[in-house]
């Protein structure tokens, strides 16, 4: 039972609440500010590879690469120390060859999981498949906002990464780098993978269906020893991603800039060489000139391209290397357009238009697939947009996501209509949203 000196302090909070209006830009950023800093305490781990953050300790107690990769992009706006030491624990868990895995167990929070096969995670705990390099663009943003030598400490390590992912995972022999399992994207149940995953939308057990093609990827890999060439040759399920190849360039581009600050001109030229060939490559063969956008590429075998769209494309941009005319295209006619991607809040994975053609209400609940607003795909067509010149649309994505995420808090993804927050709780990835208030300003 509440008092009559609560219900009026109760009150006049709520009418306080309702004519105050918006948040300023500062008090929006200060209330993100102090949300982050409680997420991020509550998902850091310290482990004998080096510190860093679990995607929500909760629900996903692991290393993953691709998380790490927005995390430090994200504290590179408000903890940069953090930053750093996050930087330096994703290479420690790098393989020789180069490869960074997808993920790793942190011993002290998670068990390996044995239904992937007791050969999915190596003898030190690192998963055998990889995921996009966005840490190597969050080096280049660290780099920027503190110039520490202990970033450019880390090159050579950098440089085998790209080493890796250009030379071995370009299994077309086109350029760009290959995928071997669909959880390599980051964009794990994407609409792009239908038809490589025998995957028909209107079949009710859909979403089952997806889940178990992930599984039996591994197995198959696991069965091919996880031999590239062998798996190659099987071409069971090879594919070429935007979001993959689009980080991996714009890494390669980031990785450039820290070769000249660290004063070697001859390694910057072929960095940004690679960056240059890598967006070529994706100009000439995952362009469309009709439809006017990228598509990703399915089989060494069929080469097919993968006409479902998603923001991933516009990971092609952050080289700024495309043509400014096609960068136009993709921004006039997907990007600024209410039937495509121009929702409340910007920018969602997955086409509007498209999305009111799926039909089957239970995988549209699966991740990547559906109506979802995703932080690091807001962060990649802000960044995108302001390469070309588009500065007001990139703080236009950011002033929505800020505001989206002040109202839902941290979670994995939100409702591009609605704003409400979806998945995982006290989820990192929304840490970028500081970084987007820094870049572009809201």
């Amino acid at each position: 039972m509440i008092d009559r000196r609560q219900f009026v302090k109760s009150s006049v909070a709520a009418a306080a609440a309702l004519t105050a209006g918006p948040l300023s830009a500062e008090d929006l950023r200060e209330k993100l500010l102090g949300m982050a800093k409680e997420v991020m305490a509550r998902n850091l781990v310290k482990t004998s590879r080096g510190e860093f953050h679990v995607p929500s300790i909760s629900t996903y107690p692991r290393f993953y690469a691709w998380d790490a990769g927005w995390h430090i992009i994200g504290q590179a706006a408000f903890d940069p120390e953090g930053g750093i030491r996050e930087l330096q624990a994703v290479f420690n868990y790098m393989r020789d060859d180069g490869m960074v895995p997808h993920e790793a167990v942190v011993p002290e929070k998670a068990p390996r999981d044995e239904n992937l096969g007791d050969d999915y995670f190596d003898a030190e705990g690192r998963c055998r498949i990889t995921d996009p390099p966005a840490f190597l663009v969050g080096a280049e943003v660290l780099w920027n906002k503190t110039k520490d030598p202990r970033i450019l400490e880390l090159l050579p390590k950098m440089q085998k990464c790209l080493d890796y992912l250009s030379g071995p995972r370009d299994l077309f022999g086109d350029g760009l780098v290959s995928i071997i399992q669909g959880w390599e994207s980051g964009t794990d149940m994407s609409p792009v993978y239908d038809q490589p995953f025998g995957i028909n939308a209107r079949d009710p057990l859909a979403f089952v269906k997806v889940g178990q093609a992930h599984h039996a990827q591994v197995r198959k890999c696991s069965e091919l020893g996880w031999d590239l060439e062998n798996i190659k040759a099987a071409d069971y399920f090879v594919f070429e991603d935007l979001c993959v190849n689009g980080l991996t360039a714009a890494g390669a581009r980031s990785v450039s800039i820290l070769y000249e600050a660290a004063g070697d001109a001859e390694k910057a030229a072929a960095a940004r060489g690679l960056a240059e060939k890598m967006t070529a490559a994706m100009e000439k063969i995952m362009w469309d000139e009709k439809r006017g956008f990228f598509y990703p590429r399915w089989s060494v075998k069929r080469r097919e391209l993968q006409y479902r769209t998603t923001a991933s494309s516009f990971a092609a941009l952050l080289t700024g290397m495309v043509d400014q005319r096609k960068a136009d295209r993709m921004f006039d006619e997907y990007l600024l357009n209410p039937k495509r991607f121009a929702t409340p809040y910007m920018a969602p994975f997955n086409s509007e238009e498209e999305m009111r053609r799926e039909i089957n209400p239970a995988l549209k609940s699966a991740l990547w697939r559906g109506r979802c607003v995703w932080a690091n795909m807001s962060w990649i067509a802000a960044r995108a947009a302001a390469v070309y010149g588009r500065k007001a649309v990139a703080r236009d994505i950011t002033r929505s996501n800020a505001e989206m995420v002040a109202k839902a808090g941290f979670r994995e993804y939100y409702h591009p209509t609605t704003g409400r927050g979806l998945g995982a709780r006290t989820f990192n990835w929304p840490v970028v949203v500081l970084q987007m208030i820094e870049e572009h300003g809201m």
